[in-house]
């Protein structure tokens, strides 16, 4: 457990003696925005400023009450900031790089927790950390914190974070914290995403279960969305068409046995963006849907990473569990039709791949494909 905050709280919110030092750092940081390409302008002097920055929060927390106003203390740190000039306004929209600037502090509570997301500026974005405080013996404290403090091109991993979700407890107080993000960006469709559970039970640290990305599309907002409990964590975002052909919803879905977490259904919410998801598995993970390993074959011919999105037609309903989802792939002008069974909502499994339609089928009622209607819902961060 980190040891209770005793940074001072005598200086007063925005005199320029409280942010003098990360004033300085931020200062020498700007005339370098154009180096370090490898890690987008980032390096060591960046985990300074990002922990001056912490520190001066925390010596205002020392003073904030259990019932404060988190709002109001966001407001008075964009004003100290502004004050500052650290905050990139004006001209500094211009630029390419950020570095040397900070946008806003964001609080928010989650649950009995107190929730601070700092971001630094680099190349084409912001590196984001967050920070969770616990109320205890009459003051907040730092129970945990995610930072990207490691500046080499194949380490370093920005993300702007979208959201961090802590479940209720669970058995013996055990807790899961969910954090979501995207890879910050000057201009692109589809970035990674990323996605990390941790789980925690005081007083012990949080210890890391799941760290994965994923490509998703830049144009929802945020890029991912999900929740958490103290046994499971879901998330979706919209995977596919990275370079032209339509996308397609992706759910993920973990449960927490054994101390580890492991991957369940669903993997999609309807039989079209099932079918996108299985193409792109390797056939060991493919073969688990599929329903005759004579379907190895098909698989293997359309089997794609790239991706790529694909030419939907309108799904069909065949059978009250049987749809048939046409298919093009933008490098074979013909239909490839794989009939679906949804057993239960969100679960599917691949039945029949084959170069024609089948005949049980009916024609589409209309043009948007069939979407199942009661998937499991996304679980609510709150």
């Amino acid at each position: 457990m980190l040891a209770l905050l005793l940074i001072p709280a005598h200086i007063a919110l925005g005199q320029d003696l409280a942010l003098a030092p990360l004033t300085s750092t931020l200062a020498a940081l700007r005339p370098h925005r154009d180096e370090h390409r490898d890690t987008r302008g980032a390096t060591p002097a960046l985990t300074t400023a990002k922990h001056q920055l912490r520190d001066w929060i925390e010596s205002h927390l020392a003073t904030f009450p259990q019932t404060g106003d988190e709002s109001a203390l966001e407001q008075q740190f964009h004003a100290a900031l502004r004050d500052a000039q650290l905050l990139c306004e004006g001209p500094c929209f211009s630029l390419n790089s950020t570095l040397g600037y900070l946008d806003e502090v964001r609080l928010r509570r989650e649950r009995e927790f107190l929730v601070v997301q700092t971001s630094t500026g680099i190349w084409c974005g912001y590196d984001d950390s967050a920070y969770i405080y616990q109320w205890s013996n009459s003051s907040w404290r730092r129970v945990w914190e995610v930072e990207q403090n490691t500046y080499t091109a194949k380490r370093y991993v920005p993300q702007s974070l979208a959201a961090i979700h802590i479940s209720d407890p669970g058995p013996q107080g055990r807790r899961l914290i969910l954090t979501l993000g995207a890879k910050p960006g000057c201009s692109a469709a589809f970035l990674p995403v990323y996605y990390r559970v941790f789980e925690w039970t005081a007083p012990q640290p949080p210890r890391l279960l799941l760290d994965r990305a994923e490509m998703a599309s830049q144009a929802d907002i945020p890029p991912i969305k999900g929740g958490v409990t103290a046994s499971e964590a879901r998330l979706e975002f919209t995977a596919g068409g990275t370079g032209y052909g339509f996308g397609h919803q992706a759910t993920r879905h973990f449960e927490l046995r054994g101390g580890r977490l492991r991957q369940t259904e669903p993997l999609a919410p309807t039989p079209r963006d099932f079918v996108e998801e299985w193409l792109s598995a390797k056939w060991p993970e493919a073969a688990k849907r599929a329903e005759s390993p004579a379907l190895e074959p098909w698989h293997r011919k359309f089997h794609r990473e790239d991706g790529q999105g694909d030419f939907p037609e309108p799904t069909q309903q065949c059978s009250p569990e049987l749809f048939q989802v046409p298919l093009k792939q933008h490098d074979d002008p013909a239909t490839t039709y794989y009939l679906v069974r949804s057993k239960q909502p969100g679960h599917f499994t691949i039945s029949e791949v084959s170069d024609h339609p089948s005949p049980t089928c009916k024609p589409p009622i209309s043009s948007p494909p069939v979407r199942i209607t009661s998937p499991p819902p996304t679980i609510s961060p709150n």
